[in-house]
């Protein structure tokens, strides 16, 4: 999801809003009436997404591929949570705070260990507006993100989420307020908490210029943020190819076993490399359109043919075209 900006919020609410069919709520509403008094008993946990343990100590909360809804309370990411010696550590708890909220809940179920640590891996608000849930429960928390990342949210990109899942959510994220980061960090810094160290990976502007890969060495496991998606395409404006592929191939130098990606399920360094191929075949495509002085709107021609491995992935038929005309500017801006 791209980052937001005062003049460019209303029109991109209207887009997203369209990705939910006007329809559906009464379609969804029609079958429910349709079931049978007995049938809610069944229901056990009115909370549909679990943590699933993808190595020792560390659990991942795989999110819907689709754009915040109010069914899904705005919920779309990845939160994981790591067990160290001394408590807690969550990487992005999500989008709202009722998905904060619901986030805890799961979380006991794994611990009752407390919460002492959260990072933010990106200004994205889908990833950490649910920092608040965090913090009420536990006030003690240390919050973590990028300069970028805490310096935008003084500038009101912060406030520009909550106003983005308030409309997205038809207001199922009311009572969501901002709770940024606290504490900066930036390329090479080590946290440590109790016997597991978190080390920091930026490498410039990636997904965005707010963007942090966390490292933690003894699970060998990387949370990778938005620099890498599966089974999803994400809106890549606020950030560039060619940086993005950058940021993938340094942290796969880490050789690490597990990553976790911003949306989408967790994997080993295969499923880093499919979206580094994504990434790679567009900014391909692009330069082969320069280079035959063809014009931006004519990379589509060419991706549709070099991409349809990725046909199937959440997002491909809206952003086919704008990620061309992206990558054809990235180009262009090179060569000049």
């Amino acid at each position: 999801m791209r980052l937001l900006t005062a003049t460019t919020l209303p029109a991109l609410l209207l887009m997203l809003s369209a990705c939910s069919p006007s329809g559906e709520q009464e379609t969804n509403k029609a079958k429910v009436e349709n079931i049978p008094a007995a049938a809610p008993v069944a229901i056990i946990d009115d909370y549909p997404y679990a943590f699933e343990q993808v190595t020792t100590n560390a659990w991942v909360m795989h999110g819907p591929r689709e754009f915040p809804t109010p069914e899904n309370k705005g919920f779309m990411n990845n939160p994981a949570v790591i067990k160290t010696s001394e408590g807690l550590v969550i990487v992005d708890p999500g989008s709202t705070v009722h998905v904060g909220n619901d986030v805890l809940k799961k979380v006991n179920k794994i611990s009752d260990q407390p919460i002492v640590a959260v990072f933010n891996t990106h200004i994205h608000g889908d990833h950490w507006l649910a920092n608040q849930a965090i913090k009420d429960a536990y006030p003690e928390a240390k919050i973590y993100g990028h300069p970028e990342m805490i310096a935008e949210v003084e500038h009101g990109e912060g406030e520009n989420w909550v106003e983005m899942m308030a409309t997205l959510t038809e207001g199922a994220s009311k009572g969501t307020i901002v709770v940024p980061p606290a504490i900066a960090v930036d390329h090479g810094d080590v946290i440590t908490v109790g016997d597991t160290s978190f080390k920091i990976h930026h490498y410039g502007v990636s997904h965005t210029k707010t963007d942090i890969m966390i490292e933690v060495p003894e699970l060998s496991l990387v949370f990778l943020g938005d620099n890498v998606l599966a089974l999803r395409l994400p809106r890549t404006s606020d950030g560039t190819f060619q940086g993005n592929i950058n940021a993938i191939n340094k942290i796969l130098e880490t050789q690490s076993n597990t990553y976790v990606p911003g949306h989408g399920p967790t994997g080993n360094k295969a499923m880093v490399e499919d979206y580094l191929n994504y990434l790679t075949v567009v900014y391909a495509a692009a330069q082969k359109a320069f280079e035959e002085d063809l014009d931006s709107s004519d990379v589509i021609g060419i991706t549709s043919k070099t991409t349809s491995a990725y046909a199937d992935w959440a997002g491909y038929d809206e952003l086919i075209g704008p990620h061309g005309a992206q990558a054809y500017a990235e180009v262009e801006e090179a060569e000049f």
